[in-house]
């Protein structure tokens, strides 16, 4: 039997929600620093897929050692299977859009990937395999072992697709790289999306899906409101949307709700993230707004987090075929509208906090 050091193993802080997707095995995660026990069935995962490139050291500045080049490694190997995948269905490979992130951190990483096992779930259900269980992000300190953790549990599911459709062989080999960024690792999820978006039949995404997850972004910011006031004393009289919205325009607005949380971050004595140029004159996709949405939800959780803020972040639910642009950009108004109202809450609650006195007079 082989004996593996721990620390080669990621620990995880998921929450796996099985409702959709029967599972054979029963995963526990616990708190952070804590190893994910997954009980028994085919849900375990082998030695190779799991442990870390040996080839690259570990870096004791992370938990357990696990850098962002380790999931680089492993989820490049991961994008390149995927490559086979397509191959044997015949999809041709889609275009990429730019790469104009910066400054990312692993709780944004961690939200893409999420978004890629998702549409890996609905892959899985096409080709009726056995599919890895639904997960949820909540507000914690994400590391990089984190997101180590959920791409291991994908490349495990590629293969069980990989036997289903008689594809002989996909790669083993993980590169040796030593200086990759969670940036790095985020550019490399939005590739995989792109093609299990194209292979399940999404190669252009609907306004539709966009609009359910800056839902769930409305809904974090509600939670907020709702833990720093109980008696929600938050106002819901957004400003309307103008008619004939575009994705480009709620591609803008994207940008002003993330422009906004840096200035709540830089209240709660957290570094900004860097945020990018909007450029007028390029043609933006929904799928180019789906981005922005994950990013937005990623740092509404760490938001929560330093707001004590525990609730997770709801599931996407479905939603209308005919929604519109418009309707996804009165979602943002929506979203960046409550937004505004944290920081008056918050110093509502601290006018309101009782005189701290000592004695009697």
């Amino acid at each position: 039997m082989a004996v593996l050091n721990l620390r080669q193993l990621p620990a995880v802080a998921v929450i796996c929600v099985f409702i959709a997707h029967p599972v054979s095995a029963q995963t526990t995660v616990s708190a952070q620093n804590t190893m994910p026990e997954i009980v028994s069935g085919s849900m375990s995962l082998s030695v190779g897929v799991a442990a870390p490139n040996p080839d690259i050291p570990l870096d004791d500045s992370f938990p357990d050692g696990i850098s962002p080049s380790h999931v680089f490694s492993k989820i490049d190997r991961l994008d390149r299977s995927l490559d086979q995948i397509l191959k044997a269905l015949d999809v041709p490979l889609p275009t990429f859009p730019a790469e104009i992130e910066k400054g990312l951190q692993p709780m944004h990483v961690y939200q893409a990937v999420l978004s890629c096992a998702g549409r890996l779930q609905e892959l899985d259900d096409q080709l009726k395999v056995f599919a890895i269980p639904t997960i949820s992000v909540r507000p914690t300190t994400y590391a990089p072992r984190d997101v180590l953790f959920v791409v291991t549990t994908m490349l495990e599911n590629v293969g069980r697709i990989a036997t289903h459709l008689k594809v002989q062989t996909l790669p083993e080999d993980e590169l040796i790289v030593t200086d990759k960024t969670p940036t790095d690792v985020f550019s490399v999820a939005v590739r995989m999306l792109v093609k299990l978006n194209t292979v399940c039949g999404h190669e252009e995404l609907r306004p539709a899906e966009v609009y359910s997850q800056m839902v769930r972004g409305v809904e974090d910011v509600r939670s907020i409101l709702r833990q720093n006031d109980p008696a929600c004393r938050y106002r819901i009289d957004k400003p309307d949307s103008l008619a004939d919205r575009t994705p480009g325009d709620v591609f803008e607005k994207c940008l002003e709700i993330r422009r906004l949380i840096n200035r709540h971050r830089v209240q709660l004595a957290m570094p900004p993230i860097p945020v990018p140029e909007f450029t007028t004159g390029v043609k933006i996709r929904p799928r180019d707004v789906f981005f922005q949405t994950q990013v937005i939800i990623a740092e509404l959780n760490l938001l929560k987090m330093q707001l004590s803020t525990v609730s997770t972040t709801p599931l996407p639910v479905p939603v209308s075929d005919d929604t519109t642009p418009t309707d996804v950009h009165g979602q943002a108004t929506m979203l960046e509208y409550l937004l505004g109202q944290v920081g008056d809450i918050d110093r509502q609650r601290q006018s309101e906090a009782p005189v701290q006195t000592e004695g009697v007079n």
